[in-house]
């Protein structure tokens, strides 16, 4: 159902639904779905390569039966990797090279070196904030609008900006009058 107000929540309780009809059978992978599931993605890791074929399998065979397939299975791992095209899992693409000539996958939509399983944050809207003018609310809100940050890496920074502007809110300044020193 598309353009429909209810259309995401109808998907997460369908999901929702079929998770709880294994939830016996596949302890793991149904809490895996549950509690890892963002949109379309699932986000998970494992201690070690049997507990995550199994999860992966288990979390497989749930949404399938729900006709809904699990694709672009992605590890830094390539041993797992490997496993899943010979278990018959879908694995993500070859990965792509970004512009450092690192490979990486996107999580999120967030770059994830996955050989050496790290994320990079792009953070460069932040500095190039034209120091020219003069700093407003407007500024402010437009700098922290600028960084995309779903899973909350870099909350300990962020929420200082969020701070900043609820200060300024109770001050009653305008959008475009300069901030106090």
């Amino acid at each position: 159902m598309f353009g429909v107000n209810v259309s995401p929540f109808l998907l997460s309780a369908t999901i929702k639904h079929h998770i709880e009809k294994y939830r016996e059978q596949y302890p793991a992978a149904t809490e895996m779905l549950d509690t890892c599931l963002y949109v379309d993605d699932v986000i998970s890791g494992a201690d070690d390569i049997s507990q995550a074929l199994k999860i992966s399998k288990d979390a497989d065979t749930i949404m399938k039966n729900a006709s809904m397939k699990l694709r672009k299975w992605n590890s830094n791992d390539q041993i797992l990797m490997k496993t899943w095209e010979y278990e018959g899992l879908e694995t993500h693409p070859l990965h792509s090279e970004n512009n450092a000539g690192v490979q990486s996958s996107k999580v999120l939509g967030i770059p994830w070196n996955v050989i050496h399983d790290y994320f990079t944050i792009d953070v460069k809207g932040l500095l190039e904030l034209d120091t020219s003018k003069p700093v407003t609310k407007r500024i402010v809100l437009q700098s922290a609008g600028k960084i995309y940050d779903p899973v909350g890496f870099l909350s300990p920074y962020t929420i200082k900006l969020k701070c900043l502007l609820q200060e300024l809110w109770l001050r009653k300044l305008a959008w475009d009058d300069e901030l106090p020193p």
